[in-house]
């Protein structure tokens, strides 16, 4: 193997990197619309971003490609947005294109 071989990039992105890049898309879209948004660091809890405008809140999981959440993670985000008084928002990025739905 020659050394550029090892130094080369696997073409294949990580689920990680693609989630990553996911949340990036609709951080950008809710704050070309206005809304402050804060990105959770790691992802680890029911909820990517949190986003605020004009009193309102929202915490929203995102979702990218294929991958569809879970009812324990539509469960998790109902509890968390009724207990911070919020409304809870799943927003799936597939491609160029972004949909979203409230779960709360």
């Amino acid at each position: 193997m020659s050394l550029w071989g090892l130094f080369r990039r696997n073409k294949r992105r990580s689920s990680y990197s693609k989630g990553l890049s996911a949340e990036r898309k609709v951080k950008a879209k809710l704050e070309s619309k206005g809304w402050i948004v804060r990105q959770s660091k790691g992802s680890r809890g029911p909820y990517d971003l949190y986003a605020m405008k004009g009193g309102r809140k929202f915490l929203v999981q995102v979702k990218s490609g294929s991958a569809s959440p879970s009812r324990r993670e539509i469960r998790k985000l109902r509890y968390v947005a009724r207990s911070k008084g919020a409304k809870g928002l799943i927003m799936k990025v597939k491609g160029r294109k972004v949909k979203s739905k409230f779960v709360y």
